[in-house]
């Protein structure tokens, strides 16, 4: 039996339409079982200190191999930043250079807040370099990434970037622990200690030690030390070599009560405290501001400073107290501009 050409045509339709929606169906099929499941309790697990340093490891293992698509868990409105510079993963200096990690690496891991942060002396095209990465986690996936960097590192910064101190790394014991509430309030006393001029506002130990960018700056054993985060040391034959060297003596107290620190206009905002119980730690990204005065210098004094400056400082605090102050990477900008986070930082 012979078919008409229309009867040909409605035939194909209909075997052409059947192909197509079963070649739909089956197309299909894998995303229903990606497709949201119905609620259930039991699936929502928290993510511990453990946790959140997988995550840390994963970002940065997915950096070391210039792997965006290995980040672990990405939030589709996740926000990055690099030097305060707002970029897109994948972007920016630590993922495009070739970048190796060293033996010094510092954790702060906070579970209450869902944030982890890194310190970590790397190899930047084989050049020594100061980084601080932080990690904002939200029901499992990266919601923030901040990254800073510094490859301005003299050899002489290297021996106190080799090895963590121990107080940083290791766990408090559960019955010393201090709460988070004496955490979060001893580490805005340094900085309101800074603002104020008066190191007894700070929750400083007797023996508290600053490091910055590698280099103690404070509590140096006679005959002194550095009083600066600089390589050259002060020259004991000078005037002023002489004062330098005595302020690298002096206690952390001492330092700010001292009011060489009366350059810094304000501290603020002091972003991301992620408190860490289980080390004793806080770290901290504050946005230090200088307008170029000093507090309490007649209105003609010259200019000390004019600039802004973003870093990441952790503070090691026992029993209420800041012993280690571990502050680095430095990172100047143009006094006025913010820290890539908060509207209207900067003045």
């Amino acid at each position: 039996m012979k078919l008409s050409y229309a009867c040909k045509a409605g035939f194909a339709l209909v075997f052409s339409l059947a192909v197509f929606h079963g070649s739909t169906s089956y197309a299909r099929q894998p995303q229903q079982t990606n497709a949201p499941r119905a609620w259930d309790a039991s699936r929502v697990k928290p993510c511990d200190r453990a946790c959140l340093i997988g995550i840390m490891d994963g970002y940065m293992n997915a950096v070391f191999q210039h792997d965006p698509k290995a980040v672990p868990l990405l939030a589709l409105d996740v926000r990055m930043t690099e030097n305060t510079g707002q970029i897109d993963v994948g972007e920016g200096l630590l993922w495009r250079a070739k970048v190796e990690p060293t033996s010094f690496k510092i954790y702060v891991a906070d579970p209450v807040e869902g944030q982890v942060a890194e310190q970590a002396r790397l190899k930047i095209q084989g050049q020594d370099a100061l980084v601080a990465v932080r990690l904002k986690i939200d029901r499992g996936k990266i919601l923030e990434i901040e990254q800073l960097w510094d490859r301005i590192i003299n050899a002489a910064a290297i021996p106190l970037l080799t090895t963590p101190r121990q107080t940083l790394v290791n766990d408090i014991p559960v019955s010393q622990r201090d709460s988070r509430e004496i955490l979060i309030a001893a580490a805005n006393s340094y900085f309101d200690a800074l603002e104020g001029d008066d190191g007894k506002i700070a929750a400083f130990a007797d023996d508290c030690v600053r490091h910055e960018n590698g280099y103690q700056t404070v509590n140096n054993p006679p005959p002194g030390g550095r009083m600066m985060p600089a390589p050259m040391l002060p020259n004991p034959e000078t005037e002023q070599g002489k004062a330098q060297l005595k302020f690298s003596m002096m206690t952390c107290e001492q330092q700010v009560s001292s009011k060489t620190f009366a350059y810094m206009k304000h501290i603020r905002p002091r972003r991301a405290l992620i408190i860490d119980e289980q080390k004793g730690l806080v770290a901290t990204f504050p946005l230090f501001v200088h307008d170029g005065t000093r507090r309490g210098a007649p209105a003609d004094a010259p200019p000390s400073m004019l600039q802004n400056l973003v870093t990441m400082e952790t503070f090691g605090i026992r029993a209420g107290r800041i012993h280690e102050v571990e502050a680095f990477p430095f990172v100047t900008i143009p006094y006025g501009l913010g820290n890539g986070w908060t509207p209207g930082s900067g003045r």
